[in-house]
């Protein structure tokens, strides 16, 4: 049986680390010494403005924004935690009544019709808690409604999940949104989403053309604007020493040359040079494909 060595002995300089590392310790552990978040007595406040919330909220929509305000003044209350020390089981406590003042929150939007700031709050709900089955069946209402149907039907699936039915299955059930139910709706949502791609398919060429025109458009009107208020509207001379300049080959850098130009020779704001460069372009290669002969920039 062989000998257990004895450890070496600690050097000078190895025992003032470990006697600086444990005065850190303690120092840490001092400054938190009675510092953990009351979770107690900020429930106490948070469930009392809940409450006031779920009273104002019953009295429809007379009473929502009253309803909305006492919520956040839940959640203001709740955010004080932020980066303070709390025990473990106040943690969950804290971060569940977030998740539930959010998901009333989005409620109380939804049927206002706000539903894209339903979106944002039922979003925080779901973030801070996943298991959240309202937020998750509200948040779907709100993308179908708004036809992101793709989005709806992950929410579907993530209500279906076996961890969710598990938590909040008898919830969900008692709702009229079992399992049946919730594949019945998800399986007409996903017909609608195939509906909806084929005809984005359909029409995409149509839906690219008419975006390209409304850009078009809304460039020439801010040239308009540009050059009237910069004098140069129906100024020839400036019309052909920019078309000239534009039909020059082979330089790499005229477009930028011949912006900074603009700017220097004419006196324009930059901005303003970039924007009659690119309608100016933008015109020649329309005038190009059109085969017009030659740069029509009389217009100016």
């Amino acid at each position: 049986m062989s000998e257990t060595t004895e450890p070496a002995p600690l050097t000078p300089e190895e025992l003032e680390q470990a006697r600086k590392i444990a005065e850190k310790e303690a120092a840490a552990i001092a400054a938190h010494d009675g510092a953990v978040v009351n979770v107690e007595h900020l429930m106490a406040y948070v469930d009392e403005q809940k409450a006031e919330g779920n009273a104002a909220f019953r009295r429809g929509a007379a009473g929502r924004s009253e309803a909305l305000a006492a919520w956040q003044r839940a959640l203001d209350a709740c955010a004080q935690c932020d980066g303070k020390p709390m025990r473990r089981e106040d943690i969950a406590v804290v971060l569940t009544a977030r998740s539930v003042l959010h998901s009333n929150r989005g409620q109380a939007l939804i049927d206002g019709e706000w539903w894209h700031r339903a979106v944002k709050e039922l979003d925080h709900a779901v973030r801070i808690d996943p298991s959240n089955a309202k937020a998750l069946w509200r948040r779907y209402r709100c993308q179908k409604h708004l036809k992101k149907w793709a989005e709806a039907e992950a929410d579907l699936e993530a209500l279906q999940a076996p961890q969710l039915q598990a938590a909040a299955g008898p919830l969900l059930a008692s709702a009229g949104l079992g399992p049946e139910e919730l594949a019945r709706t998800r399986a007409e949502l996903k017909a609608k989403r195939e509906a909806a791609d084929a005809e984005a398919e359909e029409t995409y060429e149509e839906r690219y053309e008419e975006a390209a025109h409304k850009g078009i458009e809304a460039l020439r009107e801010r040239f308009e604007e540009v050059t009237k208020e910069n004098g140069l509207h129906g100024n020839k001379e400036f019309a052909a020493e920019i078309a000239e300049m534009l039909t020059r080959d082979g330089d790499e850098n005229a477009h930028a040359r011949t912006t900074q130009h603009l700017a220097n020779v004419y006196q324009l704001d930059e901005d303003d040079a970039a924007i009659i460069m690119e309608w100016l372009q933008k015109a020649k290669l329309m005038s190009d494909e059109l085969h017009s002969g030659g740069n029509t920039f009389d217009d100016i």
